[in-house]
């Protein structure tokens, strides 16, 4: 379960919602501007003790101002190793390609190979499209340096599922969504990524894709970000269950 289901809830409590709803894993927020005080790592790491619950990712790092790696980078990264967290999710919103890269590249070195440094790509990023994503990690060059790819990204990217074997995509992003964003560019793409999405078989992705997704070895992380659901479910608990119980693996295997 993606933190992007229930961003109404604490850091601490992503762990308990997911293991109550069924889910195995989940993502985990980090916000030093917000929620995460000096507290809150050892709360999540209580609630993570006590659900057994494996972090697939910790987001979110913003490649952005300059070529050098910032303490919020650190402490982002800094977290996920503590939490024993698999990936760190990471997007390009810098206007400069060369320190966009040098500052991606800082961040894998400070993750001495402890943990995958993964660049999300998006209409609403300056990466937009897996093809660029590639050559951005492939210029990297760094062992821990990966891809994640999000279901409705890459649809509005208009390209097809690559191999997921390649050991580049590190997990993938689940969700269905409708064919419209496709359309959409700026803000009302992004409105749309975190409004609109919805459970598997539940808009109009191609089956076939969502299918791929299901059968590959990767970790799948539903983002599930839906204002429809935040209004049916108010309670994050409710909403996770909704959507454990809509978004089953094993159904397109």
């Amino acid at each position: 379960m993606a933190a992007g289901c229930i961003p109404d809830a604490l850091p601490w409590d992503i762990p308990l919602i997911a293991h109550q709803a069924g889910f195995q894993s989940s993502g985990m927020w980090v916000d030093p501007n917000t929620t995460w005080d000096k507290n809150a790592l050892n709360k999540t790491r209580d609630s993570l003790k006590k659900t057994e619950i494996q972090l697939i990712d910790v987001e979110v790092t913003w490649l952005e101002n300059d070529g050098n790696l910032n303490d919020n980078h650190k402490l982002i990264i800094d977290v996920g190793l503590e939490l024993s967290a698999k990936n760190i999710l990471v997007v390009n919103r810098h206007n400069d390609y060369d320190k966009a890269l040098n500052q991606f590249y800082k961040m894998c070195e400070y993750a001495n190979n402890n943990i995958r440094i993964c660049l999300e790509f998006g209409e609403f990023t300056t990466v937009k499209s897996l093809n660029k994503a590639i050559d951005f990690v492939n210029t990297i060059n760094h062992p821990v340096a990966g891809i994640l790819i999000d279901l409705m990204h890459i649809n509005r990217s208009m390209e097809d599922i690559p191999d997921l074997n390649n050991p580049i995509f590190s997990y993938i992003q689940g969700c269905d969504f409708y064919q419209s964003s496709k359309n959409l560019t700026g803000d009302n793409y992004i409105t749309a990524a975190i409004d609109d999405r919805c459970c598997l078989s539940h808009g109009e992705a191609k089956k076939e894709e969502i299918i791929k997704m299901c059968k590959s070895n990767l970790d799948v992380s539903l983002e599930i970000r839906s204002k429809d659901l935040r209004d049916k479910f108010p309670d994050p608990y409710e909403r996770a269950s909704y959507i454990f119980k809509n978004c089953i693996r094993e159904d397109y295997l």
